[in-house]
């Protein structure tokens, strides 16, 4: 080889090397905000199967991915702040869910927001349609009125006498207005009378059992809200219901927890579901073009130690249908 020739291939591959090594270096490292109407502790384990989701598409923290994460700890009143806070880091795309995707779009209407869970994104004004949402905010939807709209129908089923129910509701949450009506049309459609009460936090379960004690509810359908599903919170509510000796149906971890029954959908398939929309967002899709998912499959669960408690015999054609039976 003339020396001509290899000095050329030298520097050639010279500059492969060092232009591979820049490349490397320059790799995008995306900042993902992770708004969470809840505690660290709470949602623990569904943050630990959205990142090793993520991880198996290839984003591995540290390397080319930060989380910046910002938890109420159950104080609603946190979210907006937090919410401004993510906007004006600025963070590349914001993962919530509940009532975060809507305190998110407040603050901007260009950074992607996926929602994990939560209302119906059309019924709030986050998107123009299911398939085609034409916006910033895409992602999973429980459509929690109709679940909850389900659940007085189980309600039905345990205890045909029942005609006095209260619906625990969180305060303020953009779904509520269609949670009172897909639920009101049920209730009037069994015979059953509803009495809702909206509340912020935990401080307020009790007075809100002593409200539906004064008024003989027979019952209690809750909101599938984490602070009403998740660790102490949701142990409250099933003391509260079995010291009243009533059945509480809510969320699945509601039921976990200590609540007699519930209908709902898998929140953890739900993280792990979303990791697919922040990949697809951050290889260049537009959110907006993203249709939302709806659950595909929902779970039915009994807890079989509350209903003993509480004295509630549960109808074999529920127990042939659970998913899960607690004892």
């Amino acid at each position: 080889m003339e020396r001509r020739t290899f000095l050329v291939l030298m520097a050639a591959a010279s500059f492969g090397l060092a232009g591979g090594a820049s490349a490397q270096q320059a790799q995008k490292t995306w900042r993902l905000g992770m708004l969470m109407p809840d505690t660290a502790a709470a949602l623990k384990r569904d943050i630990e199967i959205f990142q090793r989701a993520l991880r198996e598409l290839g984003y591995v923290e540290g390397r080319n991915v930060l989380f910046e994460y910002r938890y109420t700890n159950g104080d609603a009143e946190r979210l907006p702040d937090m919410a401004r806070q993510l906007v004006e880091l600025p963070v590349d795309m914001i993962v919530t869910y509940t009532s975060g995707a809507s305190v998110a779009r407040t603050f901007t209407d260009r950074i992607p927001i996926v929602q994990v869970a939560g209302p119906d994104p059309v019924s709030v004004g986050l998107a123009k349609s299911i398939a085609q949402p034409g916006g910033n905010v895409t992602g999973l939807t429980i459509f929690v009125a109709e679940i909850m709209a389900k659940r007085l129908e189980l309600l039905r089923e345990i205890d045909p006498a029942a005609r006095r129910v209260g619906v625990l509701l969180y305060e303020s949450h953009p779904a509520n207005p269609s949670i009172h009506d897909k639920i009101g049309a049920t209730a009037a459609a069994l015979g059953i009378e509803l009495f809702p009460i909206d509340v912020r936090g935990a401080a307020e379960f009790a007075p809100a059992f002593s409200a539906w004690r004064d008024k003989q509810v027979q019952a209690v359908i809750s909101h599938d809200h984490s602070i009403f599903a998740l660790g102490t919170n949701a142990q409250k509510l099933a003391a509260l219901a079995i010291e009243q000796r009533i059945p509480l149906l809510g969320p699945v971890d509601q039921c976990r927890n200590g609540g007699l029954m519930s209908y709902g959908v898998n929140i953890q398939a739900l993280f792990m579901r979303s990791a697919r929309y922040v990949d697809r967002i951050l290889k260049g899709a537009s959110p907006g073009d993203l249709p939302i998912e709806q659950p595909t499959e929902f779970v039915y669960a009994v807890n079989l130690r509350t209903a003993r408690a509480i004295g509630v015999t549960i109808p074999p054609s529920i127990l042939v249908r659970a998913d899960e039976l607690i004892e």
